[in-house]
């Protein structure tokens, strides 16, 4: 009986855990990330993460297009129940689960700076009408607006 007990308690101790990582890469590198909303760094970067699902994975970079992907993390064979109980409590060696994302990142196109500035400037042109409409409709003198 006194075996079992002390048994019991080295294996307690000596009980290992699975880490769990992904790792995100970017082609090329040096993209800021943002999984599930909060800042994670610049790739290549590995973030930790506790239970399997869905993430959402965002990735901004000067001169490119950015990127919004939803991935799945699965589980493996070793986190399905009841095995996960075994090698997150029992099991007395460290378990590595590291998922590997790699995302292209591609450049701006020219043609969507151009659209970008003339969707910009008919904004521009709609505001002031508001503006000018809003201000006859006050009775307000209208106001030059200088033209850039």
């Amino acid at each position: 009986m006194r075996i079992l007990i002390i048994t019991a308690a080295v294996l307690c101790m000596t009980a290992g855990c699975i880490e769990r990582t992904m790792s995100i890469k970017t082609d090329p590198p040096g993209a800021a990330v943002f999984v599930d909303g909060d800042a994670r760094g610049q790739t290549p970067v590995e973030v930790p993460f506790q239970a399997y699902g869905t993430r959402e994975i965002f990735l901004q970079m000067t001169d490119r297009a950015t990127r919004r992907e939803l991935v799945t993390l699965r589980a493996p064979w070793y986190g399905w129940f009841p095995v996960d109980f075994v090698t997150d409590v029992l099991w007395p060696f460290t378990i590595r689960d590291t998922k590997t994302f790699t995302f292209a990142m591609e450049p701006l196109a020219q043609q969507d700076m151009k659209e970008l500035g003339v969707r910009g400037n008919a904004f521009s042109e709609k505001a002031k009408q508001a503006l000018a409409d809003e201000r006859k409709k006050r009775g307000m003198r209208a106001q030059a607006v200088a033209n850039e």
